[in-house]
């Protein structure tokens, strides 16, 4: 029962870590690309996000939710490095895409 109970608890701040992770790369990327590139109302969700993330309960946020919240932050990475090409991608960040 100890097991399933640390189990649990490292998957829900593993959870946290990666959604942590979507929002910063987001707010970072605004950043890096100058202010108006990436769509307002999103920057304001996201810093909005940041904001209260400190108040989030892990258990409002399962796999599920985390899953997609990647797959957009991927999907957003993958526009912006269409528009601006590998190499400006690879020149802001030197590490690989989330």
């Amino acid at each position: 029962m100890l097991s399933k109970l640390f189990k649990g608890r490292q998957n829900k701040r593993r959870i946290r870590y990666r959604l942590e992770s979507c929002i910063n790369t987001i707010l970072d990327l605004n950043e890096r690309l100058g202010e108006g590139k990436i769509r307002p109302d999103i920057v304001k969700h996201f810093k909005e996000l940041k904001h209260s993330f400190a108040r989030l309960n892990e258990d409002m946020v399962d796999e599920k939710d985390v899953s997609q919240i990647e797959e957009a932050t991927n999907k957003l990475l993958q526009e912006i490095g269409k528009i601006y090409g590998e190499e400006f991608m690879k020149n802001i960040y030197d590490m690989p895409k989330h």
